[in-house]
């Protein structure tokens, strides 16, 4: 008994071991990514420790070109267009997950058959809409093809279908309206799964290349990844100042998870144990 137990831990901490081992290797290009940012020159670092760091990248992004603004443009569609998300799924969750009426299954396996089609396939329906609606160059144009995000739904439908029924049934035989269940104890609870689609959809709207590059033509309206992506075009060469506006890209994305980790970490716990 006494060996199995040892072999057990020796398992256990060369299991550790290896996982230490690839967090360490995948932290590599990150590293390399963000040390050719201070590099003075146009090419990319490939020593370990690097010499004459500078901040003439930074300057140059800063100075010559727009990427404050790109900065707050990417920054605030993600932020609104996360906030929008968060809500409408879990307003939409809600019936979906907790209330029995007619075509509820068939509206679920509707939600599910739209996550199968690709974003690509909606792009020129949209397209079309903006035109119409004049919403190229807009905020809104950016934010709100977003929000209609069948994943966000099934996510928060699945996280709410875990809630004893009685919370509901309690709040009702209080005199509990629908709106104040919603807000006040139902979102409450859901706060891991918020937590977690919180992060999904910043990045989702963040990272959301194609739609951006559709419908952004100006130069004050572009996101910060088309802003880099710019950068590509007129210095192909000069690694230091794409890898600095990529580092600079990378912040809120960070940022953003260390905010919702614990209700990350919390949702995902959650959901395995009432799986």
């Amino acid at each position: 008994m006494n060996k199995n137990l040892t072999s057990q831990k020796k398992i256990q901490k060369l299991f550790v071991v290896l996982v230490v081992v690839l967090a360490v290797l995948s932290l590599v290009p990150l590293y390399f990514g963000v040390i050719t940012s201070f590099k003075p020159n146009s090419g990319m670092v490939v020593n370990l420790i690097p010499e004459n760091l500078t901040l003439t990248n930074y300057s140059y992004l800063f100075k010559e070109t727009k990427i404050v603004r790109w900065f707050f443009n990417s920054l605030f569609t993600s932020s609104v267009g996360a906030a929008i998300i968060v809500y409408l799924s879990a307003l939409a969750g809600y019936p979906l997950g907790k209330k029995s009426f007619p075509g509820a299954k068939l509206l679920f396996w509707i939600l599910i058959a739209f996550m199968t089609i690709p974003k690509e396939a909606l792009l020129l329906p949209l397209f079309i809409m903006m035109k119409e609606y004049h919403m190229f160059n807009t905020y809104y144009g950016i934010i709100l093809p977003a929000l209609a995000w069948p994943f966000a739904v099934f996510l928060m439908k699945q996280f709410i279908s875990t809630i004893p029924l009685d919370v509901f049934d309690a709040a009702e035989i209080d005199g509990c309206s629908p709106f104040r269940l919603f807000h006040s104890i139902l979102l409450p609870i859901i706060k891991p799964a918020v937590g977690a689609l919180a992060i999904f959809a910043f990045v989702y709207v963040w990272n959301d290349y194609m739609w951006q590059l559709i419908v952004i033509t100006s130069v004050d309206m572009k996101t910060l990844p088309l802003g880099v992506a710019g950068l590509q075009e007129e210095s192909t060469s000069n690694f230091g100042r794409l890898m600095a506006g990529a580092t600079l890209g990378a912040i809120p994305l960070l940022a953003v998870f260390l905010m919702f980790q614990r209700h990350f970490t919390a949702g995902i716990t959650m959901g395995a144990v009432k799986g």
